[in-house]
């Protein structure tokens, strides 16, 4: 299944944007973090993604969407 973002919210100056995609699923990005922990992968049960290639995915989806709209 192809994932893209279907909405993305900013939370306080930008340190933190969480990303909603298609399938329901939720992906947390925080910026002040490093980038082993910047990413954080929820499905659409709220339960914790652990399975690498599916973070992957979702990571991608989100970089298209940054990339798209601008966002730095």
């Amino acid at each position: 299944m192809y994932l893209c973002v279907t909405g993305c919210e900013h939370h306080g100056t930008g340190e933190q944007r969480v990303y909603h995609l298609n399938d329901g699923s939720t992906v947390v990005e925080r910026r002040d973090l490093p980038d082993v922990a910047r990413w954080q992968c929820w499905d659409n049960h709220n339960h914790r993604v652990y399975r690498k290639s599916t973070q992957t995915a979702m990571k991608q989806a989100a970089e298209r969407h940054k990339k798209r709209f601008k966002l730095v």
